[in-house]
């Protein structure tokens, strides 16, 4: 108890730890940037030179924290004149004296966030504006158009005598509703008929399926979207210029302009050809609208593209459900043909079995020797079977014996061909 009391004793004789006040920074961007800092676990000096010389080992979530974080320009200014009581700042105004001294410090974190997001959003954009101009191409194909061609012959086959008959055309969206069109039995629509109708007849057609490559990513696609994502670019290539006109107070071992002369020259080689790209696609967007008659401030032309995506995936769809049902169909024909094969060979088996004359019947004895005289020209009456022998053997038992009284006496015919029998 005396040691414990003693322990307690000491901690409370022990000097709690001096907490540094801050000289310029408001507590809450103090605490935010202290939080930052312990997340990162980089001496000050060693993060300094990394952002002086460019190190690809600084990531983009760094940057993007510090350029978040970091304070103002003038606060960066303030807490420098205080380098002569550094031990006596708190940590997070350390951190702002060992890298305020870099020249236009956020300028220069911004423009390197740029150049590490450039290529990710330039490889985004440039794929989505080469679709739209693929699209375009693809949706004026012959494939794609002759499959339109036979829709409006459907159309006016089916509205004959309607006000809607002899049609020049037809909206696009229409095609998403060729499957509510359905048969009597609801076991088709008008797309497995389509189908049917183009696999038999025309099956040179059914490559519009792949011809229409593109249309899935392009109907993903915003014209305004793109246009936005190209003027962010020039932005930010213009503003990486400008955080390279001055070059005062630069440090020994800056890397900044020398790496960031390569990187705007290409850039800014890449923007222009992004630029370029979007202006044919624009182009060729107004070409098909016109072509298919779709007003572009009612619907914009990624509505379009899913209308046509929609109806390429009904259609296959379509294909595969009619291949099924064809094999299904195949297999019950197949199945028919056999059982007709089996009571084919039934019937003839029973049919051999009629031609067999019952001979012990009593009545018209020349159908019996008619009998009789086709088994002896065939030769089958001299066949013998397990059966027959025994059939012969009772047979010639009764001629020995001979009829018993009250037995029926045997026949001309009988006792012939036993005789017969008896012979062979």
């Amino acid at each position: 108890k005396k040691k414990a009391d003693d322990a307690e004793n000491t901690e409370e004789k022990k000097p709690a730890k001096k907490v540094k006040e801050l000289r310029v920074l408001d507590p809450k961007s103090a605490q935010n940037l202290s939080i930052m800092l312990g997340s990162m676990r980089l001496d000050y000096e060693v993060l300094k030179k990394r952002i002086v010389t460019l190190d690809s080992e600084l990531e983009l979530s760094t940057i993007s924290s510090l350029v978040k974080y970091l304070p103002l320009d003038e606060q960066m200014r303030q807490l420098v004149l205080f380098r002569n009581s550094y031990d006596s700042l708190a940590d997070s105004e350390q951190f702002c004296v060992v890298v305020g001294s870099i020249p236009r410090l956020s300028q220069r974190l911004s423009a390197m966030a740029i150049r590490l997001k450039f290529d990710e959003e330039v490889d985004d954009v440039l794929p989505d504006i080469e679709a739209v101009i693929s699209a375009c191409e693809e949706v004026q194909g012959d494939s794609f158009l002759a499959v339109l061609q036979l829709v409006l012959l459907f159309g006016n086959f089916m509205n004959a005598g309607s006000r809607n008959q002899q049609s020049f055309g037809f909206e696009l969206s229409f095609l998403t509703k060729l499957n509510n069109t359905k048969s009597v039995d609801n076991s088709m629509n008008l797309v497995h008929f389509l189908e049917t109708t183009i696999t038999d007849n025309y099956p040179e057609m059914n490559s519009f399926v792949a011809d229409l490559a593109h249309v899935q990513q392009a109907a993903k696609v915003s014209e305004d979207s793109v246009q936005k994502t190209l003027s962010t670019l020039k932005k930010n290539v213009a503003e990486v210029r400008t955080a390279m006109k001055s070059k005062e107070g630069l440090e020994n071992g800056d890397k900044f302009h020398e790496l960031m002369e390569v990187f705007i020259k290409d850039a800014e080689e890449r923007v222009s050809v992004a630029t370029s790209r979007f202006e044919k696609m624009k182009k060729m967007i107004e070409s098909v609208a016109e072509f298919f008659c779709v007003d572009l401030k009612k619907q914009p032309i990624e509505e379009m593209f899913t209308d046509i995506f929609n109806f390429r995936e009904t259609y296959v769809l379509a294909k595969k459900e009619n291949e099924k049902r064809k094999e299904a169909e195949l297999k019950k024909k197949r199945l028919l043909e056999l059982e007709k094969e089996k009571q084919k060979k039934k019937n003839a088996k029973f049919a051999a079995k009629v031609q067999l004359v019952d001979i012990t019947a009593e009545g018209d004895q020349q159908g019996v020797l008619d009998g009789l005289m086709e088994a002896l020209s065939s030769g089958s009456a001299f066949k013998r079977s397990s059966g027959q022998a025994s059939s012969r053997r009772a047979r010639s038992s009764m001629r020995r014996v001979g009829p018993r009284s009250g037995d029926k006496r045997p026949s001309e015919a009988e006792l012939l061909l036993a005789n017969m029998m008896e012979a062979s």
